[in-house]
């Protein structure tokens, strides 16, 4: 079991509930986050199948977190909010990685393969209209784990974070284009991923 503290993906949250709330109360939050992230785990980790929890029980436990503490407060702004950054600073270090010479062909000659694994049932997901072309890669994805799980926690919302993050760093790759303008997690039939290749892209 990872504590929240221990997250590459959430131990910068902790900044943002000091900037909140202050020192004292971003302790007290992050005290109790820690507590319901280890409930989480005990509860449901013998039902997370495709290893949903290090992505989404430290958002959920935050959420509550904050729920209880700061009632009145927005916490899926705030959760959103953080998604979105460190979706950029993910995409800074993908950029960074496709700077090196021939991997974002080598990542589109295999952008088929990429596809399918990506949005296969093996790993949780459903999906249809999978199209992948010389040039365009497409799919839509009707339901993914992540989502599926933080319906169990009775807190679907909480699947929003991880997808302000995805929108963010997929569009790091250089030489690759992405849009996605529905998510399943913000209450749209599909999540509609749509990849194109663009040698002008920087």
């Amino acid at each position: 079991m990872k504590t929240i503290s221990s997250s590459i993906i959430y131990k910068k949250l902790f900044r943002e509930l000091e900037t909140e709330f202050g020192c004292e109360e971003a302790r007290k939050i992050w005290a109790l986050a820690e507590r319901l992230n280890r409930h989480l785990y005990e509860k449901y980790s013998a039902e997370d199948e495709f290893d949903t929890a290090g992505m989404l029980f430290p958002a959920a436990a935050v959420y509550t977190a904050l729920k209880k503490r700061q009632p009145e407060y927005p916490a899926m702004e705030l959760l959103r909010s953080y998604g979105t950054k460190t979706g950029e600073r993910l995409r800074r270090l993908i950029h960074a990685f496709t700077m090196i010479p021939c991997v974002p062909a080598l990542i589109w000659k295999n952008i088929d393969k990429i596809t399918d694994h990506a949005s296969s049932e093996k790993l949780g997901y459903t999906r249809r209209d999978m199209v992948v072309t010389e040039n365009t890669s497409r799919v839509d994805v009707l339901s993914c784990p992540l989502h599926e799980m933080a319906k169990k926690l009775g807190m679907p919302e909480v699947c929003q974070t991880i997808c302000a993050m995805d929108k963010v760093y997929m569009t790091g790759f250089r030489h690759i284009q992405y849009k996605r303008t529905r998510s399943v997690a913000e209450g749209d039939d599909c999540c509609d991923y749509r990849l194109w290749w663009d040698k002008d892209k920087g």
